[in-house]
């Protein structure tokens, strides 16, 4: 039996740290700018960041070597490329911004993919997103699980952006301006229910039950960081 590629995956895992690195050069901290050296020990820490949240997927039911490259599961590769993307949004978020220490953005990195993971394993909890993905195979859950996971990254990394003050002020800012993943999060619950594989339909039209909810996800992310507008300390 032939196996899948895990190809865009690390594609994506790439993205990522481009992702950050770019965040870094142009609005990192000014010292950072300045300094290609700090602009890649940084990208670094996101990296290792990044191989260090990827172990934790097969504890919510989604494995890159076992689901997407071994039985060659589509819906599984689609999800957890969502969620490596989500990451690399959540890791640029936190390195936005004055601050006069490497911890400074080491704390944002770690309170942005603990909140990440918990809203993830509550999504699991409740809606049993893992089965259809890699028992059921259903493409429509793992695209619209996809979306979900990148709308949540998006929002969180939003949330970490900004000047540094304290950390009781980058909690208080946090949960301010990134609040909306909870209500992203009760809609996901709502409509789960709705979209997944059940006995009248074991594979939901992927158009309808998969595209459309993501694309839904990622547009009332979108209109939030929009009504956010610029971060605090933002170059003009």
């Amino acid at each position: 039996m032939s196996r899948g590629t895990p190809l865009p995956f690390y594609l994506c895992a790439l993205a990522a740290l481009t992702l950050v690195a770019t965040t870094l050069e142009f609005w990192g901290a000014r010292e950072i700018r300045a300094n290609v050296s700090e602009v890649f020990f940084l990208t670094l820490v996101a990296a290792v960041l990044l191989i260090l949240a990827a172990k934790l997927f097969p504890w919510f039911g989604l494995s890159l070597r076992d689901d997407a490259v071994e039985r060659k599961n589509l819906s599984a590769l689609i999800a957890l490329c969502g969620a490596v993307l989500a990451l690399g949004f959540i890791c640029a978020g936190a390195n936005i911004g004055e601050g006069p220490s490497f911890t400074n953005n080491f704390f944002c990195d770690v309170i942005g993919i603990a909140s990440f993971f918990l809203l993830w394993f509550i999504v699991e909890l409740i809606g049993k997103i893992s089965r259809s993905i890699a028992e059921e195979r259903d493409l429509a859950t793992g695209l619209r699980v996809c979306g979900l996971l990148i709308a949540f990254g998006l929002i969180i990394g939003r949330a970490l952006a900004g000047d540094w003050h304290s950390e009781t002020a980058t909690v208080q800012d946090f949960i301010r301006e990134g609040w909306t993943a909870a209500v992203l999060l009760l809609l996901a619950l709502i409509v789960e229910p709705f979209a997944r594989p059940n006995r009248r339909q074991a594979f939901p039209p992927w158009p309808v039950c998969g595209l459309l909810p993501s694309a839904l996800y990622l547009s009332l992310a979108a209109v939030w960081l929009w009504h956010l507008g610029a971060w605090e300390g933002m170059p003009r």
